[in-house]
């Protein structure tokens, strides 16, 4: 019975494997053990068994050993059981720093994981002999690993922070490293968390965006915008030609975290710039001088752009309720919103006169359109009072008409 549930099992996850002695024997062991920890269940369920990998590949031995314990573990040279962290990458690196086997799976598969581990801040702390350093069964699991775009996965996009937090943020853990341990709670409360979080898009960047996967480590100081240029493509490009980047780099500080912060960077908003309501920019800048005027500037061309956009809205609302056409006056109001979002991405050249240049055209356009809405209001307004005076004079021959045909009438 048992051995037929194990062929259905088989059969069911698509697993082409031979009869092991491994599997015979450790689904009688796994009898006695929780849902977690059972072993073979794990197994068969990951990505090793769905490409008939079996336990001998990775823990040796000899799977054919059916009757005797030690033939098939201890009296076999190749045997290891519990591996050191410092084993898993030998074991591991044996199939995935092998090109030519792990194109029998996929064409397009990376093969320098380990190579780059021991650049990485984990492999680092692990070749001076630190035994809390992650190693592969740390981020991808043990025996269910799972492949990376599955959503199970440990290292699936969407679980990738919550992976890293099992260690990162468990101070007793980490104690030692000097690293903090509010990096988890700092991201889940930011932008990008909320992003990943609350509206699960899993484009949104998680720990290892940033940090680099196997090669794992923190950018520093002068590669930090490269990082966020990733995405942040306009401004990174506007920032690095800018009078700025050499000043931070002078005073050896963060570019883009300078003001947007690292983990828990939050949704960036107009008000950074408004010195009457604690500006951003008076962090560094206390005296105000020459950072004050260029945050004035650009609050004032955003402020007022925004400004002339909202009455813009009203006005174009105001021509539809009358039933005049809008549809040119929607792609103007469309031109006003998409340059005041590349206004916003403009102060980063800390530029006045560019930031100013490439505003003025969502001004024209804003403008346009209230024009256009004004001219329809304008033609409502003159339809109306043709209506009633037309109105008035069919009125008044309806009267006249009537009285004459009763004049007939009488006759």
């Amino acid at each position: 019975m048992k051995h037929w549930l194990i062929s259905l099992f088989f059969a069911f996850s698509a697993v082409l494997i031979a009869d092991d002695s491994c599997i015979t024997c450790h689904i009688e062991l796994d009898e006695d053990r929780d849902e977690n920890n059972k072993i073979v269940a794990q197994y068969l369920l990951g990505v090793h068994a769905e490409k008939n990998i079996g336990c001998a590949d990775c823990h040796g031995g000899d799977p054919e050993a059916f009757d005797d314990e030690d033939e098939a573990m201890w009296d076999v040279d190749s045997f290891m059981a519990d591996l050191e962290k410092q084993d898993q990458l030998e074991m591991c690196g044996k199939c995935h720093s092998d090109p030519e086997y792990m194109r029998m799976f996929s064409a397009s598969i990376k093969t320098d994981q380990v190579d780059q581990y021991l650049t990485s801040g984990h492999g680092k702390a692990l070749s001076k002999g630190m035994e809390k350093a992650a190693v592969c069964s740390d981020c991808h699991g043990v025996h269910g690993i799972l492949p990376v775009k599955d959503p199970r996965a440990s290292v699936y996009g969407f679980n990738i922070p919550k992976t890293c937090a099992q260690c990162h943020t468990d101070p007793y853990y980490m104690k030692g490293t000097g690293l903090p341990t509010d990096q988890f709670d700092q991201y889940r409360n930011s932008v990008h968390g909320k992003a990943l979080f609350d509206k699960e898009d899993i484009g949104a960047p998680a720990c290892n965006d940033c940090h680099g996967n196997h090669g794992a480590a923190p950018p520093d100081v002068v590669h930090v915008s490269d990082i966020c240029g990733t995405c942040h493509i306009n401004n990174r490009n506007l920032f690095q030609n800018s009078h700025l980047k050499q000043a931070l780099m002078e005073e050896g500080l963060g570019q883009c975290e300078a003001c947007h912060d690292n983990h828990g960077v939050i949704k960036p908003n107009d008000s950074f710039l408004d010195w009457d309501n604690n500006s951003l920019c008076i962090e560094c800048h206390q005296d105000g001088g020459d950072a004050k005027l260029m945050a004035d500037k650009f609050y004032g061309i955003i402020d007022s752009l925004k400004q002339k956009i909202t009455h813009a809205n009203e006005i174009v609302d105001k021509a539809e309720q009358k039933g005049m056409v809008i549809s040119d006056l929607l792609f103007h109001l469309e031109d006003a919103r998409k340059v005041l979002i590349h206004t916003r991405t403009n102060i980063h050249s800390f530029n006045t006169i560019y930031v100013d240049t490439n505003a003025t055209p969502g001004f024209i356009a804003a403008q346009a359109t209230i024009a256009g809405a004004e001219a329809g209001l304008d033609e409502f307004d003159y339809r109306r009072t043709g209506l009633f005076f037309f109105s008035l004079i069919i009125t008044f021959l309806v009267i006249v008409l009537g009285k004459k045909a009763r004049q007939l009438t009488k006759r």
